[in-house]
């Protein structure tokens, strides 16, 4: 049996980063491991890609169902004690399963350990280095303790992992933040302050200024499952009703785009309502009163 598997969802992967994805795992300094690829419905040649390695266990799931059903189903597939999640266009550093292995080995108590990294282009040219402890004023930060918990950076202990449910695949967007919350509800998370992974940024994933649509819906449940565990009047409520207002503020800025001023106005409304200091959505909302140019 694999002491670690390592699971990367891939969908229309063949011409984007896979096969180094594939590589930077295999080239690990830790050997004992499983490589699993779940393959999301691809309508392009990942089949052939991934089929070339002999080590990989390829599954192929039916129909495109996101990535986090993708790494539940992963997850299913895993006889390791530890399993790990590399997105198709990511990559470790060679020694990322040897030290974090390790530290769970010695932290019996703890759920997963996670890293810092580097965010890098589609040339794999480092722009910047990215810590994972980061503080801020959001509950997507107070409630993992500050701890951001990068998907590629991070080991899981596979019974923790199992225990809580795994991703929620109700979400879109932010399902690691939410497995990462209801991990740290529960047991001890750990950091390792050094980067061992590295997440590419090109064309569409650098800015999203509007989101769409699908990407509210699930701000919306991630702020509604949320929401009960911060209680008015702590920094979490404070938090959460900032959370709140960029929601509703964001959901004004798409209505505009959408020609749909009513709605967009109301939104900016509820927006002020959640936070009232906020000058910039105060003008936003003066904005939709003035006549389109």
């Amino acid at each position: 049996m694999p002491t670690v598997s390592t699971i990367i969802p891939a969908y229309n992967a063949a011409s984007r980063y896979l096969d180094q994805a594939i590589a930077s795992v295999l080239a690990q300094t830790y050997r004992d491991i499983e490589l699993i690829v779940v393959d999301d419905g691809s309508t392009d040649d990942t089949s052939r890609l991934v089929l070339r390695f002999s080590q990989i266990r390829y599954f192929r799931r039916a129909e495109n169902g996101g990535q986090a059903a993708a790494r539940n189903d992963g997850a299913r597939l895993a006889k390791g004690e530890f399993v790990a999640f590399l997105d198709q266009d990511d990559l470790w550093e060679p020694s990322l399963l040897q030290e974090t292995v390790g530290l769970l080995r010695a932290n019996p108590a703890a759920a997963l350990v996670h890293c810092d990294g580097y965010q890098v282009d589609e040339q794999n040219k480092i722009l910047h280095y990215d810590a994972a402890m980061k503080h801020t004023r959001s509950i997507t930060q107070i409630l993992r303790g500050d701890h951001d918990v990068a998907t590629s950076g991070s080991l899981f202990r596979k019974t923790s992992f199992d225990e809580v449910g795994g991703y929620d695949e109700r979400l879109r967007i932010w399902e690691d933040i939410d497995l990462a919350i209801r991990l740290f509800q529960r047991h001890r998370v750990l950091h390792l302050a050094k980067p061992l992974y590295r997440h590419r940024l090109y064309g569409h994933n650098v800015s999203r200024d509007i989101p769409s649509d699908r990407a509210l819906q699930a701000r919306r449940y991630f702020l509604e499952k949320h929401g009960p565990s911060c209680r008015p009047g702590t920094p979490e409520g404070q938090a959460l009703a900032r959370d709140w207002a960029h929601y509703y503020s964001d959901v004004g800025k798409t209505r505009l785009g959408q020609g749909q001023i009513p709605d967009a106005r109301q939104a900016f409304y509820q927006a002020v309502r959640q936070d009232p200091l906020n000058v910039k959505v105060l003008l936003r909302l003066l904005r939709s009163y003035l006549p389109a140019r």
